[in-house]
């Protein structure tokens, strides 16, 4: 059995998502509270509600839900709508389509009897009264119903292709206060596969995230009680895996066969091989004290403890693993919730591969797995047999194709961030500056939570890349917000902002011109020790003779430009794809070009003109850089002045870090506008 698709309508904070699970093991990945364990919520609903395995599994899950209250005396009428459904006023509804194997077809159809009995108890409404059943049965009116409802059943399972794929849909209508499956001969036909199998099998099995183990000594039981037990553990209180950590290990020992007993124990090393290698399992034994203990041996040491002494996400994998090894029927489906709690990095890397190769292929299973983990995103999104899927937001569900995203994948690469940084995260912060996103993030924590920052160190093939992943939002495959934040360094872009690719540059130098303030950053000094510094007054002309002394470098610079000939550097274009023919017939030309411009050089002439239009240069920018300087210097250049001119025992990091602090503190004018230009770039359309 196999969840084909599954469509979700007004569950919690989904209001219209639709999968379509193609592959063995499917991948749903997205930030947090998105709703990605909702999506596993649903299926376990729809299953327990519709196809249940035993009586109490509806109500089991329902309270689990917390839709209806654990007191039997509160139940009754007490439903509570709000807490599974986005929109209350309208209905909820659950579609799952099935794809069947042929044995299990062949299985419903030597089974058709059992399927009319089931069916009878439905419309009784007495799922477990065989008392009345046989009652019922033994009147002449009990006999013509299951004859006609033998009948039915026969008609359906006549219909070619009635079994190998179909869909049953779970409703919830508040306003009909009504509960309704679309078709109860298919939700019959589910419910016997799954009751057909024995109480440690199962054809469908939740492992929510939510694990809590218990240490020390546990009950260990046998028997009948232990069987119920087990059964509640797939779907309806799944939770109580991580209690039977001991029970699982000892029942899967002590109740297998001698021929069982070994593929118990190659189990149990398969998942400490591949996942937590150095670690055996060195068998199930009572201590001098009666306790019962579960011993793992450390391969290295030779040292064996007890397995409650494991961290508790070793003791997750193992029994994650080994139960669905030892508990899911071939064929089933496995619903896994983030499986990377409490594990480091590389571990999270093997587990697709293992969960893939090791349990779901052998056994025909199908996973459906949910993740916050960039580690296991990454394994299961470079794979042809995992499916991924990007949980975007409560209306869309967008299945990844590498083949469709390289293009924008790879700018993010170049960006410097990954796909699983672009998927779990608000979106992209792209800064330019070395210590860019250390001050902004000091001065603007909250109003940049959940975004990922990267430093791009220049803008250097950046604005090539800023059109890549604008060309990527007009064929919607941008789903979150992309913004960079640019230096002015005199040079504008012509770089326009788009709805998800915004394009941010100050109308400052750089960033650290906005720290300039001559209160904060005298404050800063102060608190990084910084001895021998002026009063508060000199120190504010210290800071504006410093940013108008670079006026003189400035217009050095563009004069020089403007009089010197032609620059004999190579370019890129000149040498790209070309021959060394083609190439010398170029850079010889432009050679030629400068000589013939240097020919006729004058040194005392050039020095007389270059002296003149500098001059006149500085006379005509020197008014506005009295008035603008906090705009026009190099904020960089004023710090790096700053150390030169005082003993400074800190980083300039720390110092820029300082300084945003108080900025922050004081709510300066400087931050306000800060926070202005980062508020409207970041701002959600």
């Amino acid at each position: 059995m196999k969840i084909q698709s599954l469509e979700i309508k007004n569950f919690r904070g989904l209001s219209d998502v639709h999968f379509a699970f193609e592959k063995s093991t499917n991948v749903i990945v997205g930030p947090n509270a998105i709703g990605k364990t909702t999506v596993l919520e649903a299926i376990r609903l729809a299953r327990a509600m519709l196809m249940p395995r035993y009586f109490q599994e509806a109500q089991q899950v329902l309270v689990g839900l917390g839709v209806i209250s654990p007191q039997v005396q509160l139940m009754q009428g007490a439903f509570d709508f709000a807490s599974v459904a986005r929109d209350l006023t309208l209905p909820l509804s659950i579609s799952m389509t099935f794809v069947l194997s042929p044995e299990e077809v062949k299985q419903l159809a030597d089974n058709a009897d059992q399927i009319a009995m089931e069916q009878l108890r439905g419309r009784l409404g007495r799922p477990d009264d065989q008392l009345a059943l046989t009652q019922l049965l033994s009147s002449p009116q009990g006999a013509t119903m299951l004859a006609e409802i033998k009948t039915e059943v026969g008609k359906r399972m006549s219909s070619t292709g009635a079994l190998d794929q179909f869909t049953i849909t779970l409703v919830i209508d508040p306003s009909k206060n009504s509960i309704s499956g679309s078709d109860a001969f298919l939700q019959t036909c589910v419910q016997l596969l799954e009751r057909s199998q024995p109480p440690h099998r199962a054809l469908l099995s939740y492992f929510p995230a939510d694990r809590a183990f218990p240490a020390g000594e546990v009950a260990i039981q046998i028997g009948s009680n232990e069987a119920a037990a087990q059964i509640q553990s797939h779907v309806g209180q799944a939770v109580t895996k991580y209690q039977r950590l001991k029970q699982t290990v000892v029942n899967s020992i002590f109740t297998a066969s001698t021929s069982d007993l070994d593929a118990v124990n190659d189990d149990f090393q398969l998942v400490l091989k591949a996942l937590l290698p150095g670690k055996e399992l060195a068998g199930v034994k009572l201590t001098p004290t009666g306790n019962l203990r579960v011993g793992i041996t450390e391969q290295a040491t030779g040292k064996t403890f007890d397995i409650d002494s494991m961290s508790s996400g070793e003791k997750g994998l193992i029994l994650t693993f080994l139960l669905i090894r030892r508990t899911m029927a071939f064929g089933g489906v496995v619903l896994i919730d983030e499986p990377e709690l409490h594990l480091n990095p590389e571990v999270c890397k093997k587990i697709i591969p293992f969960l893939n190769d090791s349990i779901a292929k052998p056994a025909d299973l199908q996973i459906i797995l949910c993740t916050h983990s960039a580690d296991i995103l990454g394994s299961a999104f470079e794979r042809g047999d995992c499916g991924v899927f990007h949980l975007r937001s409560h209306k869309d569900a967008t299945k990844l194709y590498e083949r469709d995203h390289r293009e924008l994948f790879d700018a993010l690469r170049r960006l410097g961030t990954s796909a699983a940084d672009s998927l779990f995260s608000r979106g992209n912060l792209f800064v330019e500056g070395e210590h860019d996103s250390a001050i902004l993030g000091e001065g603007f924590y909250s109003l940049l939570s959940g975004f990922k920052i990267t430093d791009l160190g220049g803008r250097t093939e950046i604005e090539k890349e800023i059109r890549t992943l604008q060309s990527a939002e007009q064929k919607n495959d941008l789903s979150k917000l992309h913004c960079f934040i640019f230096d002015l360094d005199h040079k504008p872009t012509g770089l326009k902002s788009t709805p998800l690719v915004r394009v941010l540059q100050w109308d400052r130098t750089c960033l650290e011109n906005f720290l300039l303030g001559e209160k904060a950053l005298y404050d800063g000094l102060v608190d990084a020790g910084v001895k021998q510094l002026p009063s508060r007054g000199e120190f504010e002309a210290l800071i504006r003779d410093l940013a108008i002394g670079q006026l003189t470098e400035l217009v050095a610079k563009r004069t020089y430009e403007s009089l010197e000939p032609d620059n004999p550097g190579l370019r890129p274009k000149e040498v790209a794809s070309l021959s060394y023919d083609q190439m010398a017939e170029i850079l010889v030309s432009r050679l030629s070009t400068i000589k013939t411009q240097l020919a006729g050089l004058d040194p005392a002439s050039w020095k007389a003109k270059f002296v003149q239009e500098a001059k006149t240069a500085e006379q005509s920018l020197a008014e506005h850089w009295n008035t603008s300087w906090r705009k026009l210097c190099d904020g960089k250049r004023v710090i790096d002045d700053l150390y030169k001119r005082f003993e400074i025992h800190v980083s300039k990091l720390d110092l820029k870090t300082r300084v945003m602090r108080k900025m922050v503190a004081d709510e300066s004018d400087d931050w306000q506008l800060i926070k202005g230009k980062l508020t409207e770039a970041l701002r959600e359309t």
